[in-house]
């Protein structure tokens, strides 16, 4: 493995931003509106997002199955939107996008409970749409940072703890960045398989969804990421000999403390690639936010180091919970 010594001061490289896996807002138009009323005929409720159908004039000649998709389960956790609200065969009203290819499918922000008067609401940036004829379940508190635990003594005192992507938090939410094709690797191993094929790892740490740091007290130190069950494990204080034996896109990882920061080095000899990324964890003088670092280097490529940063917030209470991805037809247009 090349040594590469980073000189202070490099230049930024200009990528494009990450986008999410499944680009919702190109499938459906988001300046479109559609209201439909049925019932419930089914319900898949996994990542990477809830798929619902719907039947209108059930029973008559005019019947007609809808299809939906929505907001992530790992969303609506935080939004306590759980599948308990809503069963089959349910009386509902729902409003969303409508497909742009599509007179069946649309994309669900609003989800009206007829005979229990309640509206769930899935999207974190939209209003209730019936609100004088039922009350709203979802709240976005979370996800937007305002739940912040204001009592300096009950916050995390180092780097290991759970920490939240604030959503539209300028360098917190959609903060990391895609690099050029020289950072292409062909894994020789995938995590996962269609819609729910995992990120490259640098891109898994920009993931809107929690994450956690972890002292293992073995010599190793997990980081954890919710989206598609990332867990990267850091073997400490050694070293960095990469023996080749992480064979997909988590690479291997080694660290070490300066100070009360945590530096990490991963490589991916397993899948015979020069790839390195440089990390480094830090807690912020307030103890509210996990402040990170990003140097992806191609040591056989001309091109600049791609130098990413973001920040997590501490919120109380904050959990981890199983990603589960499903790779369904809906997402490939399938149905």
């Amino acid at each position: 493995m090349k040594n590469l010594i980073l000189a202070l001061g490099l230049s930024l490289v200009l990528v494009t931003s990450v986008s999410a896996h499944h680009n919702w807002a190109a499938a459906y138009d988001v300046n479109g509106d559609i209201e439909i009323e049925g019932v419930v005929s089914e319900i898949v409720w996994r990542n990477p997002h809830v798929i619902m159908y719907f039947t209108v004039d059930q029973g008559t000649p005019n019947e007609k199955i809808y299809s939906t998709e929505s907001n992530s389960v790992a969303a609506l956790a935080r939004m306590d939107v759980t599948q308990d609200l809503v069963a089959v065969g349910t009386k509902v009203r729902v409003a969303g996008y409508p497909s742009r290819t599509k007179d069946d499918d649309i994309f669900m922000n609003h989800l009206l409970l007829q005979d229990e008067q309640r509206e769930i609401v899935f999207l974190r940036t939209a209003e209730p749409r019936w609100p004088e004829e039922s009350t709203r379940i979802g709240s976005a508190d979370y996800a937007h940072g305002l739940n912040a635990q204001e009592d300096f003594s009950e916050r995390p005192t180092s780097i290991f703890s759970v920490w939240t992507t604030i959503f539209d938090g300028e360098g917190s939410h959609r903060a990391m960045r895609f690099p050029s094709d020289v950072y292409n690797i062909d894994y020789a191993e995938q995590r996962g398989t269609g819609n729910c094929v995992s990120k490259d790892v640098w891109g898994q740490m920009g993931s809107p969804y929690p994450m956690q740091i972890v002292d293992n007290n073995d010599g190793t130190i997990t980081v954890h990421i919710e989206e598609h069950d990332t867990i990267r494990t850091v073997h400490m204080n050694i070293d960095h000999d990469d023996p080749g034996t992480v064979k997909n896109n988590l690479g291997y990882s080694t660290g070490r403390f300066v100070g009360d920061t945590l530096l990490m080095t991963t490589t991916f000899e397993g899948s015979n690639s020069p790839i390195q990324i440089h990390e480094s964890f830090t807690l912020s003088n307030d103890h509210n936010h996990l402040n990170y670092s990003q140097v992806l280097v191609n040591p056989e490529s001309d091109e600049l180091p791609t130098v990413n940063a973001k920040w997590w917030e501490f919120q109380p209470n904050s959990y981890l919970q199983p990603y589960d991805c499903i790779d369904h037809p809906q997402f490939d247009g399938q149905l």
